[in-house]
């Protein structure tokens, strides 16, 4: 359903062009957010288990930086290009004994995604310089790695981490769509550069590993904010 709306809207904007006036631009774009996953499992685990695994995990903080082409004709306009991103999350287990006595263990996941956005945004001027958008879209994300550090905490003490990187073995999906929404404030800084302010949420619509029959599958998701600095060419 969603693929179809935002090709019905594409098929529009073709006319719509032709009766506005269009603004392109080429922007460099830079974020912060907070990670999260959700987390799911196969009929084979049990319930008690997956929410107890739930119950010990947490998101992590992650970046993207990317290269975005814009354009724009009267209220509808798109957005594509490449972003990298980092995310994941983490858990920590810690025993009846109590933190700092026996053996605890934490564990952090980092995942690491190129994305192929494609995000249609609905425009509303408030003035001549300063308008404002609804981004709404989805994006191809390639998995280009995940690293896992596995450290032992020995009474208190912690041990030298363990580093596990993706080798191919692990199963995770070579590819994850996202939804991707979000609010923008966009200021003209003059006739040829512009930036933007979007608080935004990208949650991905699979879970990262391929099968999740007998291993606890992960969808990620981000709520953050990115910069964009863009070169107006019209």
């Amino acid at each position: 359903m969603l693929f179809r709306l935002l090709l019905g809207l594409l098929c529009l904007f073709p006319s719509l062009a032709s009766a506005q006036v269009q603004e392109r631009s080429y922007g460099l774009e830079a974020g912060l957010h907070q990670g999260g996953r959700r987390i799911s499992a196969g009929a084979s685990v049990p319930f008690l288990q997956l929410e107890r695994q739930d119950s010990i995990e947490s998101g992590r903080g992650g970046y993207t930086v990317g290269l975005l082409f814009e354009s724009r004709a009267g209220k509808i306009g798109f957005t594509a290009g490449l972003r990298y991103l980092t995310t994941g999350y983490g858990f920590a287990e810690t025993f009846a004994d109590g933190p700092g006595f026996g053996t605890d263990f934490e564990t952090e996941v980092r995942a690491q995604y190129l994305e192929i956005p494609f995000e249609l945004n609905f425009h509303q001027d408030i003035t001549e310089r300063d308008r404002v958008s609804f981004m709404l879209g989805v994006g191809a994300n390639v998995h280009l790695g995940t690293v896992t550090e596995e450290t032992t905490i020995i009474e208190g003490v912690r041990q030298e981490p363990r580093r596990v990187e993706d080798d191919g073995t692990e199963g995770f999906r070579p590819l994850v769509v996202s939804l991707n929404t979000g609010m923008a404030y966009d200021r003209k800084l003059g006739d040829n550069f512009a930036v933007k302010v979007q608080p935004y949420f990208r949650f991905f619509l699979q879970g990262n590993l391929q099968q999740d029959f007998s291993a606890f599958n992960r969808n990620y998701f981000q709520t953050g904010v990115r910069l964009v600095f863009k070169r107006l060419v019209f």
